[in-house]
This record gives C-alpha cells, sequence and structure tokens, in this order.
C-alpha cells in the first residue's frame, strides 16, 4: 500500500496501524531466528572444522618406525579425525631429533602443502593462495594412550616478485617437541581455505636431518 486513507475513520485507522506493528515484530523475530541459525552453523563449522585430541582414538592411515615419510592423496578422511590423515611413528630416530652447532634447520617432521598452487596469471591468485591451509596435532604415546601435545597450523603466503610474484604453500614442522626413541602420532589436514566445508588437499609428511651452514 502506498499511502494510507482513512475509509470508516479513526477505527479503522487504529486497526491498520496495529495490524503493521504486529507485521513489524514477525519480520524482527525472523531475523533473529536467522542470526541464531547462523551462529548455530557457524559453531558446528567449528566443531567438525577442529581435528585435535579426537584423533587420539582414530586408526593410523599409515605406520612408520623411525621417520615418516607419506605422501596423501587428494581426498582423504578419517573416522574420529575429520578430514586428515593419522600417521604412526616408532622409536623416532636421533638422526631427527637433533640440533647440532651450525645447523640452519634443526632435524624436523614438516606437514607441507603438497598440491597446485595459483599462479600469478590466476584470477584472485593473491587471495586464493594465502587461504591455503595446513593443520597438524602431535600425540605422544605414554603407555597404552596417545597424550596430545601440540597443534599447529599455517597459511599460504604470496610473495611479489619481478615476474608478477609466487605462492609458498602452507606447511609446520615438530622439531624440539619430538625426542629420539619414543612413540608419536601426527594428524594432519591441508585444505584450500581454513572451514570444514573446504575440500582437502594433497600433503607430504618427512622426517628431515639437520641442514647445516654452507661453509
Amino acid at each position: 500500500m502506498n499511502t494510507y486513507r482513512i475509509v470508516n475513520g479513526l477505527a479503522f485507522v487504529c486497526f491498520s496501524v496495529a495490524a503493521l506493528a504486529f507485521a513489524g515484530c514477525a519480520v524482527g523475530a525472523g531475523d533473529d531466528d536467522s542470526l541464531l541459525d547462523d551462529v548455530v552453523e557457524e559453531d558446528v563449522d567449528q566443531a567438525e572444522q577442529a581435528m585435535g585430541v579426537e584423533c587420539a582414538s582414530a586408526a593410523a592411515t599409515a605406520t612408520f618406525v623411525g621417520g615418516i615419510n607419506y605422501s596423501s592423496p587428494q581426498t582423504y578422511n578419517t573416522t574420529s579425525c575429520y578430514k586428515g590423515v593419522v600417521l604412526d611413528v616408532s622409536s623416532y630416530s636421533s638422526l631427527y631429533a637433533q640440533n647440532p652447532s651450525g645447523s640452519v634447520f634443526p632435524g624436523r617432521t614438516t606437514v607441507e602443502w603438497a598440491d597446485s598452487l595459483p599462479a600469478f596469471e590466476d584470477e584472485g591468485h593473491e587471495a586464493r593462495c594465502e587461504s591455503t591451509y595446513v593443520a597438524a596435532d602431535l600425540f605422544e604415546k605414554v603407555g597404552s594412550s596417545w597424550v596430545h601435545k601440540t597443534s599447529k597450523e599455517s597459511l599460504g603466503s604470496w610473495t611479489p616478485f619481478f615476474d608478477g610474484g609466487f605462492c609458498a604453500g602452507p606447511a609446520v614442522s615438530f622439531s624440539s617437541e619430538m625426542q629420539a626413541g619414543k612413540t608419536y602420532r601426527i594428524s594432519a589436514t591441508a585444505r584450500s581455505y581454513k572451514g570444514s566445508s573446504a575440500p582437502t588437499r594433497k600433503l607430504h609428511v618427512e622426517s628431515l636431518q639437520p641442514v647445516k651452514a654452507p661453509r
């Protein structure tokens, strides 16, 4: 209705105003419900996205002795470890658990992006690069139980360069957190962005010896 007309006197006007007020309340209630739904959906998203301690009860995707060397497929999911891979290593080698003097990088186990990355020619390359996501959790075997030690996550980084720039994929590493002779579990995920609905992407996990500075 574009204009209000007094047809049957004041009673009709009061009735119209009351009706409009009621309609406004109904719209407001609907907006509140929509906001509530958004909050609930966000909470569910965050709960599903996190791997964390629940991966302690998952079956291992692969097992290793001494060190890890694993490349994932592009799509993966593990029961009790949402969109993650679970890697167990026993008798962790001293080759990867040392940091000798003069080392540029200590011994470590890395979890890194191993899928394609946006190039300068790709539309939205910078934003897409900086959305790429890797996360990992480290557990230590204590008795018969997996004890959660730490969590790490990383995003990709766009680096400007003379030819336009390049994307450095996300990666995390565990060094001093892992000691020789012990048994560890790493649960990991790589995704096109940080979110439970994001598709998984290929990742690579590898135990590496220290890198010494060139002489």
